[in-house]
């Protein structure tokens, strides 16, 4: 395997046992024994536990992004203005959603990632920054797509798009939170009706 091979190996090593264990449970030396490599393997792809744990919730994440790219049909032949604009964006939460649904466990582990990094951060300000850095990703793929819906239907945004991502971004992490408690995707796809309308009275 190529480094970067191996560390895709070791992440995914590492979300199976944090799904099964807990983030906080998680050693390197589990990590090594669950891919099947030597410890030294571990620390040579990854410089501690921390350095680690940042990438799996950028993995996280990407699975997500991934996973509204996957479907490139959605794209095409949109139309343009704002009424476009709405399907567009519903749509993708739709594909995200159909992810979402599918892997429960990994959008727990996201929590709890959070909540780890947050918990250990006053005194280890390194873990502060999993957390930090899971966001400012996410703030990241969210500004991406619905720029990339605006552009492919021709609508300009009335307030900063990074302000409109931060707060759909938050308000899908509530959705998914509920959901994971309750477990109603009908009540989850009526409230993705009313954040695709939201984003779009932000437009014109």
């Amino acid at each position: 395997m190529s480094v970067e091979e191996r560390r895709a190996h070791l992440i995914e090593a590492a979300i199976g046992l944090a799904e099964k264990k807990g983030v906080a449970g998680v050693t390197t030396r589990d990590v090594a024994q669950a891919a099947g490599v030597s410890l030294g393997v571990v620390h040579y792809c990854f410089e501690n536990k921390d350095q680690l744990m940042t990438e799996l919730v950028k993995a996280l994440s990407m699975e997500l992004r991934d996973s509204v790219d996957a479907n490139e049909t959605v794209w095409q032949d949109v139309g343009s203005g704002k009424e476009a604009l709405q399907k567009l964006v519903r749509a993708a939460l739709e594909l995200m959603w159909l992810n979402v649904e599918a892997t429960p466990e990994r959008q727990l582990l996201t929590y709890e990632t959070t909540t780890y990094a947050l918990r250990e951060g006053e005194s280890t300000p390194a873990k502060l920054a999993i957390a930090r850095e899971q966001y400012t990703f996410n703030d990241t793929t969210l500004t991406d797509v619905i720029e990339h819906a605006r552009e492919a239907t021709g609508n300009t945004w009335t307030v900063p798009v990074g302000t409109l991502s931060r707060f759909v971004l938050n308000t899908i992490d509530g959705i998914v939170l509920r959901w994971l408690v309750d477990n109603d995707s009908a009540a989850v796809r009526e409230q993705l009706d009313l954040v695709a309308a939201m984003v779009t009275s932000h437009a014109v």
